[in-house]
């Protein structure tokens, strides 16, 4: 019999930073998102910054390592397979920069909030998931001869303002492959689960909340305690 093979997105996975359950849900039971151009308010926002800042916008021409990325991008994402595992995924920045006369490759994860800081488990998520980028194309990116900078980094703008708020140098994980691989093993029911605190429940996305058995047990006792 066949292995099953895991077909995963970068930023789902890296969700289990936040909450195990809501990586599986996103992971195993997609939900419709709706398209940019229909977005209003902070998500508008949000996604105007991703264009403003992303690779996206750049002219590939005016940089020779984009030229080259250009044609793994027309498939959609970049992909790597390790065991029964493939994990997909496009970074939101590149950047080229030289040292020493040779020339690198820096990668940046851009994230958008309304408030003014992200919760620890967002940010432990947030970082994790451009470590996933990094090890999605370091072999590319060797391979053109513009190998990865020994950190990315992620940066955090206001979606009020559109300033940047911070940045967080983000070390490169050479053991990320096992993780990925707990990961899986979680979401298989071979490992141990343990979900955040239920205030953390409010940052999921209504779609998450909805198709979670967690949340729905441990809204009905703090309703309980609530109304005792």
């Amino acid at each position: 019999m066949q292995e099953q093979i895991y077909y995963l997105r970068a930023s789902s996975l890296s969700h289990d930073e936040f909450c195990n359950k809501r990586s599986k849900i996103e992971v195993f039971l997609p939900f419709s998102k709706s398209g940019k151009g229909s977005a209003r308010g902070p998500i508008a926002m949000g996604n105007r910054l991703h264009g403003q800042y992303s690779y996206i916008g750049v002219d590939f021409d005016s940089n020779l390592v984009l030229k080259k990325l250009e044609r793994y991008l027309i498939r959609g994402s970049f992909q790597k397979q390790i065991d029964n595992i493939v994990v997909r995924g496009v970074f939101d920045n590149l950047r080229v920069i030289t040292y020493q006369g040779k020339k690198y490759s820096v990668l940046s994860e851009l994230k958008t909030i309304i408030k003014k800081k992200l919760w620890s488990r967002e940010i432990k998520a947030a970082i994790r998931q451009l470590q996933i980028y990094m090890w999605l194309v370091r072999d590319y990116l060797k391979d053109m001869n513009y190998p990865l900078w020994e950190r990315g980094y992620l940066e955090i703008y206001s979606q009020h303002t559109g300033y940047l708020i911070k940045t967080i140098p983000v070390e490169y994980d050479e053991n990320i492959e096992d993780w990925i691989r707990d990961v899986v093993s979680r979401y298989k029911g071979l490992s141990k689960v343990s979900p955040p605190p239920f205030y953390y429940c409010k940052r999921c996305p209504v779609q998450v909340r909805n198709k979670c058995a967690w949340y729905s047990s441990m809204r009905d006792v703090y309703g309980k305690e609530r109304n005792q």
